[in-house]
């Protein structure tokens, strides 16, 4: 594999796992499953997975298309979407004490909302893909790009589906201390973003830092 196409996949990964943070989702998930067997546990996980790894597959197909509509530039996207994501990591390194994991429960449909949406394809995950697939130059990229979103949905499944061993190994503390390392990752990706951006939209900016 292309040294290129393989730094794209890695960064595509870490960015996007990042940003998803299945860690930040196990409280949530535990409180939604606690009166579910292990099977039906398994299976939400499961349809919780595959609904996120549809909606951000779609965002980073349609990404242009939602730009042509709204004669929005990627270079406008990539510093909005770095402030949004500077948001959520900030968010997670010092969470609001009014928002204990509270979320909307919609009755036998947990995994898509909220578990799927917007916990893990939120509106972080989506700028994310969007900005990402900007930069997917040839299919080779794209197919990358897919790849790291499978990969990360994937460990979404597993994390959600051994939650009650992560939980008791781990600890609150120890699963605190991981999501804060995640929002300073999420915190990092949303400055590049805003430097990317910033370059593209004022070129000066890239000849003065040379």
């Amino acid at each position: 594999m292309d040294s290129e196409i393989w730094t794209f996949f890695v960064t595509c990964f870490i960015s996007v796992l990042a940003i998803t943070n299945p860690l930040s989702t196990i409280g949530l998930y535990l409180s939604l499953m606690k009166n579910e067997k292990a099977d039906e546990r398994a299976r939400v996980a499961f349809r919780a997975s595959l609904v996120a790894f549809c909606v951000l597959v779609f965002f980073a197909l349609t990404g242009f298309f939602i730009f042509q509509i709204y004669g929005i530039t990627i270079e406008s996207f990539r510093i909005a979407g770095g402030v949004i994501l500077m948001i959520i990591g900030l968010n997670m390194l010092f969470p609001p004490k009014s928002e204990n994991g509270k979320a909307s429960v919609f009755a036998g449909q947990v995994y898509i909302v909220p578990l799927a949406i917007p916990m893990t394809s939120g509106p972080g995950a989506i700028t994310t893909v969007v900005v990402l697939a900007s930069q997917a130059t040839n299919y080779w990229f794209e197919a990358s790009l897919w790849s790291a979103i499978f990969l990360a949905c994937a460990v979404n499944f597993v994390v959600l589906k051994f939650s009650n061993v992560i939980d008791r190994k781990v600890g609150k503390d120890g699963i605190a201390a991981l999501v804060k390392i995640m929002g300073l990752l999420v915190c990092a990706v949303a400055v590049q973003f805003m430097i990317n951006g910033l370059r593209a939209a004022f070129p000066m900016l890239g000849n003065a830092a040379a």
